[in-house]
């Protein structure tokens, strides 16, 4: 892979690692949270991209704009479960088990679009989940309230591998910046719905709630999901799924750094081996003649 696919990965992790703190500090119900974050998000956006998204609704057929605006409704019902799901149980716990769509994606890449994995990305992938296991040995916590934020953790894969699925798809369709300006407004659309039916205010939280949803959308959404819906453009939605593994040793450490969440030998052994597994996986990564055809944008 080129060194700008790296990055794009690299910012993309960071930023989504981010995350966990921001909305940990965020005091508010996490229907106001996410809603408030998409709709900062594509309000940032909208200057550079009215006239984009514009001329692309007029090209792109009813399929494609209904796909996207799909795509958004997943990624608004994938933030409202995982925000949901820091109520009940740890960073660690959470994010570990929010990642675990690897292999629903690898599945779905089969089946649309015959990517076969090579024996080192399959021993890749294993590394990455060996990695997540040994940290949730130490990590995922018992109980009522633990075991219901964790399943809310695990409900998150599904619309994840959703939206990682029909990104792939859409990349030969519409140019990024219309594209996730369309992902994040109709997330804001639904995610405002949601909150105006559950009765919540939008108003009365402190300044430090305002500033961490302000800071999820431009480091957490604008700058780690932007990344990586660019880097889908680039590679397989298996790498970037894979990749976004790397997500709970960032949120680890940063739960560590500001929040004072501890570090086992566990986490850190675990931590090496899920970068161990993304590494394999980007040096091996999934080739079709479909996509070797396509000139990402």
């Amino acid at each position: 892979m080129k060194a700008k696919t790296y990055l794009l990965l690299l910012l993309g992790v960071f930023g989504i690692a981010a995350a966990s703190v921001f909305t940990r500090l965020a005091e508010a119900p996490p229907i106001i949270i996410t809603s408030l974050r998409m709709l900062a998000a594509t309000c940032l956006l909208l200057p550079f991209a009215a006239k984009p998204v514009y001329l692309a609704i007029k090209r792109l057929s009813r399929r494609n704009l209904l796909l996207i605006i799909l795509a958004g409704f997943l990624v608004g019902i994938d933030q409202l479960f995982w925000v949901s799901s820091l109520e009940y149980t740890s960073i660690a716990s959470s994010v570990i088990l929010v990642t675990a769509h690897p292999v629903l994606v690898a599945i779905m890449s089969y089946v649309m679009w015959r990517e076969k994995l090579s024996p080192k990305a399959i021993g890749g992938v294993l590394s990455a989940f060996g990695g997540m296991a040994l940290i949730n040995l130490t990590t995922t916590q018992v109980g009522e309230q633990a075991f219901l934020g964790n399943m809310l953790a695990l409900a998150a894969t599904i619309p994840t591998t959703g939206y990682l699925i029909i990104g792939r798809q859409m990349r030969s369709h519409i140019d990024f910046l219309p594209y996730i300006t369309l992902l994040y407004g109709s997330a804001a659309i639904t995610l405002l719905a949601g909150a105006f039916l559950s009765g919540e205010s939008f108003s009365g939280y402190t300044s430090t709630t305002y500033l961490m949803i302000f800071l999820l959308a431009v480091v957490s959404q604008l700058v780690g999901h932007s990344c990586l819906n660019m880097a889908l453009r680039l590679v397989s939605a298996l790498v970037v799924s894979v990749a976004i593994l790397g997500e709970p040793v960032g949120a680890i450490i940063l739960g560590y750094i500001f929040l004072g969440e501890g570090l086992t030998l566990n986490e850190f052994l675990g931590g090496m081996l899920v970068l161990a597994g993304i590494f394999i996986v980007m040096l091996n990564q999934p080739r079709t003649k479909k996509m070797e055809a396509e000139t990402p944008r």
